[in-house]
């Protein structure tokens, strides 16, 4: 499609060709303009130009991305909550997941995209925009407990917290603590509930850098709790095990239903694997699960007098192949680090092994004194290799069997894939914000991005789009589907093969993509 505009420089009107064309390396539309002369030459030759009122912006990703808005519930939400600001909150969160760009490059993302009715913001409305909205608490708190009462109900809930690393010393939870991106950076924790069913993030708080995972868990029940949340269960990581919280969660007046995986540094855990450990390596234990060989075993444990049901799982696979890569890694650092140096005193040694040895192997090597060698710890090594393969799941619950626990537990990667995407796709692991108030907006509109992109990752896997196309590559396939106004005609461009079997994956039909 081409088509002719005029420009106004200094008093005077100029010409150009407008030509619209695919960039196969970006995997975007671009446009070439092509330079025609003034309106009114020298020569005097009249020059033949188009007077209409001609728009023409990338319409399919936009159409899709507000679509799942409308799907999902998040629209009429918002718009319930922010009557005022829905529209540019929805617009600002397509960004974030179209772009992973700072957001002060917004203005020109919106420029390209129609989303009609949408307040055209440069840099600096974008952040007073952001510090009302961070100002904006008691809203942004009646949205969360708007959005959990229309997932309701829940079964499985998943947590897990993340941190994302910032360079400003002006937040009040940025602080130094356990950076998971080992990273030499303060940091703010986010923490996520998601739900399984709906396979949507369902609530999110923000911590204070230095608060370890642990510490948050019993916080987060009461806020679910206080925000109308009834009969869930959270499926949680090893990080967030004490024997505090389950016993605090177990019971009144918090009383939830919990899967807990055991951390080996428990020793329950290791009396657990020594007790049953010839049962699972018998053949009677065995059973399949997704096409993977397993061995099963269910006993108890007992915290603080009261008893639950633990579920003891042996992957005799794994476990081959945990020992193999583990001792080919020692083997190596031995042959290429250590090479049988020797070394006078043992201070010399530690200081050659924090500075030569990966921390992660610290433990497997000792300083012999008779030799002045460092050499393998033996029994650390032997401990390492006693767990690989095993998991323990603990339950309040008795009635699961052993596949049903195994599922919850494992559906939990969708929020390990859903903070990936967070950091990775949508330019989430630096904080650009030099305010409370803005670091709060900015980390809200990423949640609200979350929810969108949730639903299209579900979409995706069910329909194998991302054997094909990462997220990205699947909005800029849809930016060829364009929208353009001539006068007061509106017209959608032609769908492509490829498009629509897009929008099919979607379950949308193509007459709906005409409805604008």
């Amino acid at each position: 499609m081409s088509y002719i505009i005029e420009q106004k420089i200094k008093g005077r009107t100029y010409l150009y060709k407008v030509e619209a064309y695919w960039d196969k390396e970006k995997r975007q539309s671009r446009q070439k303009r092509t330079y025609i002369g003034p309106k009114k030459s020298r020569n005097k030759k009249p020059v033949k130009s188009i007077k209409a009122n001609i728009v023409h912006k990338n319409y399919g990703n936009v159409f899709l991305l507000n679509t799942l808005a409308e799907r999902t519930g998040l629209k009429g939400i918002l718009e319930k909550c922010f009557p005022s600001q829905y529209k540019e909150l929805l617009a600002l969160a397509f960004y974030e997941i179209s772009e992973a760009s700072p957001l002060y490059l917004f203005p020109y993302w919106l420029e390209e995209n129609y989303l009609p009715n949408v307040k055209k913001m440069d840099s600096s409305s974008i952040s007073k925009f952001c510090d009302e909205l961070g100002r904006n608490q008691q809203t942004q708190v009646a949205f969360q407990e708007e959005w959990i009462s229309y997932l309701q109900p829940v079964d499985a809930l998943f947590y897990d917290i993340t941190s994302i690393s910032s360079y400003s010393t002006n937040i009040d939870f940025v602080e130094w603590g356990y950076n998971r991106d080992h990273e030499n950076l303060a940091q703010i924790n986010m923490g996520v509930v998601f739900s399984n069913n709906r396979s949507l993030p369902l609530f999110y708080k923000l911590y204070p850098g230095s608060i370890v995972d642990v510490k948050t868990l019993l916080n987060c029940v009461k806020y679910l709790k206080g925000m109308g949340l009834e009969d869930f269960m959270f499926v949680l990581d090893r990080g967030f095990f004490s024997v505090t919280n389950i016993d605090t969660i177990s019971q009144e007046p918090l009383k939830i239903n919990f899967i807990q995986p055991l951390p080996f540094s428990l020793k329950k855990t290791k009396e657990l694997i020594k007790a049953h450990k010839r049962e699972l390596y018998d053949v009677k234990t065995n059973f399949v699960f997704n096409d993977e060989l397993l061995s099963h075993v269910k006993s108890h444990i007992t915290i603080h007098d009261r008893t639950y049901p633990v579920h003891i799982y042996l992957n005799q696979k794994a476990e081959l192949e945990q020992r193999q890569l583990f001792m080919k890694k020692l083997i190596e650092i031995e042959e290429k680090i250590i090479k049988k140096k020797t070394f006078d005193t043992q201070k010399e040694a530690l200081t050659f092994k924090e500075n030569n040895i990966p921390k992660a192997y610290h433990d497997y090597f000792k300083y012999t004194r008779n030799s002045g060698m460092i050499e393998r710890h033996t029994q650390r090594i032997k401990e390492k290799i006693a767990r690989f393969g095993f998991f323990i799941l603990a339950t309040d619950n008795d009635n699961f069997s052993k596949e049903d626990i195994l599922i919850k537990y494992r559906n939990k990667d969708q929020v390990e894939k859903t903070f990936d995407l967070l950091k990775n796709e949508m330019d989430g692991a630096r904080l650009r914000a030099h305010s409370q108030y803005n670091t709060d907006a900015r980390l809200f509109i990423k949640f609200l991005s979350l929810i969108i992109q949730s639903e299209i990752i579900k979409h995706m896997r069910k329909n194998d789009l991302f054997k094909t196309y990462s997220i990205k590559q699947l909005l800029s396939e849809l930016k060829k589907v364009k929208y353009a106004r001539i006068n007061d005609e509106t017209i959608i461009s032609e769908i492509s093969k490829r498009n629509r079997k897009i929008l099919e994956a979607f379950n949308i039909e193509e007459k709906e993509v005409h409805r604008y």
